[in-house]
């Protein structure tokens, strides 16, 4: 054995071992279905409804192969959920890489450059990529067959497990999307060298095969993290990504699992639902044009001043008279 002595005359044995390359982590979130650019109806999925499912698939790569008006996902994407996903890089405190679980592109880098399109794995929807779990899973494996907007870039979860096994991949997935990418998911899990690394971050019980990789999100969360229900399943992953390190144990399933069930039991009581007076539709709209009438604004915003002022009425109902309004009155 060759040894190296120092100025001081001590022994040192020289390591010839390689540099330990520092953990990466990779967090995929679902797209979300608003645009801050403006779909082009070639770009919508619903307006392949005369292509068979196969042909359907190879239409739609080709539509958006072509080019047009894009711009980076993070900036594409809009609303609660991507104003929150945005950040969620940023929270680790070690190298992190975002990425996009899409159903019109399939998983992209976030940095990726895209056209602002209309698709999605929710069933009965007038973008709807599928009729079935079955042709979902299919449309999103086709997907993983398509170079994509980044050409080089994993088209897959299991592409980015297999070239970086040493890393860990966080997703951060909707019941909708979970079930297209339940195989995919399970495959990635065994090719890195530590499964444990894989987790996702959801709904609990979405699909059996997938309970063991799961860390679930349930509403009792929400007190903890604030937001709407839209946004909680990436709220309580920035919350959990806040806590991964340099150390290694930090990044495995069953630590994120132990502070998942630590903030339901941190979590403060939800404060309860204000007994509010119900509306009629005719009271609501009397109401929307008695504002709407005097300054721009929006439905948010007029039914969050309905219910300050004690009053009830659903959102999606609201929504719907107001967009009945708005055709008289100029909002």
């Amino acid at each position: 054995m060759t040894e190296a002595t120092d100025e001081h005359g001590s022994d040192a044995t020289l390591d010839n071992s390689p540099a330990k390359v520092p953990t990466r982590v990779h967090i995929v979130v679902t797209c979300a279905n608003r645009k801050n650019l403006p779909v082009p109806p070639a770009l919508r999925v619903g307006g392949l409804s005369n292509y068979l499912p196969r042909q359907r698939l190879a239409e739609w790569t080709r539509r958006m192969s072509e080019p047009g008006p894009s711009t980076a996902a993070t900036s594409l994407y809009g609303g609660e959920h991507w104003a929150v996903a945005r950040q969620l890089a940023t929270s680790v405190r070690v190298e992190a890489q975002l990425w996009v679980c899409s159903a019109g592109y399939g998983l992209i880098p976030a940095t990726a450059h895209v056209r602002p399109y209309a698709a999605t794995f929710a069933l009965r929807d007038g973008d709807s990529v599928g009729r079935s779990s079955t042709e979902n899973r299919d449309w999103w494996r086709g997907l993983s067959e398509w170079v994509g907007p980044e050409p080089g870039a994993p088209r897959s979860f299991y592409d980015l497990a297999r070239t970086n096994p040493d890393d860990t991949i966080i997703a951060v997935l909707s019941d909708t999307y979970l079930r297209p990418c339940s195989d995919d998911l399970r495959r990635a899990a065994g090719q890195l060298r530590d499964p444990q690394r894989l987790t996702i971050v959801g709904p609990a019980q979405a699909d059996p095969d997938l309970n063991e990789l799961v860390v679930g999100v349930t509403a009792r969360m929400r007190p903890a993290v604030g937001g709407s229900l839209l946004a909680l399943n990436v709220r309580v992953a920035q919350r959990l990504v806040s806590l991964v390190t340099a150390d290694s144990a930090t990044h495995r399933r069953p630590h994120l699992r132990a502070l998942a069930h630590e903030l339901v039991a941190t979590a403060p009581p939800p404060t309860p639902r204000a007994n509010r007076e119900r509306m009629s539709d005719e009271e609501v709209r009397a109401f929307i044009r008695s504002l709407a009438s005097v300054r721009p604004t929006s439905a948010t915003r007029l039914l969050r001043q309905l219910r300050d002022s004690g009053k009830s009425c659903e959102q999606a109902r609201f929504k719907q008279l107001f967009d009945e309004i708005s055709l008289d009155v100029r909002c």
